[in-house]
């Protein structure tokens, strides 16, 4: 079970607690669980074009289809990742850097596709906006 430490409260914070996450480790083995989501292609990478920019907005855990598309576009051994030639930037909004997630696979496909890959991050607890507030992935 993952937990967020505040560093403000010198606390854990269960107001920051992850709501599927937690659901699923606090089921039971025969418990029954409904499940509903996407159906069909409602998140495919449009292959035919292989100039086509992408832009990617996450915030948290909201990362996991994107890191999908990137691993696709850039480490995998297909005809798109070997055609691909647009750039692909991807937003992401954490509260701190420790939550960033795969950021290690982030920072090596900037490295390795520096013309094809932009990383821009928004750190709520970190950053400031230009108007002296939280940096949020909107800002």
């Amino acid at each position: 079970r993952a937990t967020y430490w505040c560093p403000e409260l010198q606390a854990e914070d269960p107001a920051k607690k992850g709501i599927c996450s937690n659901f699923l480790c606090d089921t039971q083995p025969g418990d029954e669980v409904m499940m509903t989501g996407p159906a069909g292609k409602v998140m495919l990478l449009p292959e035919k074009d292989p100039s086509t920019d992408y832009i990617m907005v996450a915030t948290g855990t909201g990362i996991a289809p994107y890191r999908g598309f990137i691993r696709r576009l850039f480490t995998e051994n297909t005809p798109a990742a070997n055609a691909y030639k647009g750039q692909a930037w991807l937003f992401l909004g954490v509260a701190n850097s420790d939550a960033l997630l795969y950021d290690d696979e982030w920072q090596t496909v900037k490295e390795e596709y520096p013309d094809n890959f932009r990383l821009d991050y928004a750190l709520s607890r970190e950053q400031n906006n230009k108007k002296g507030g939280k940096m949020y992935i909107q800002d």
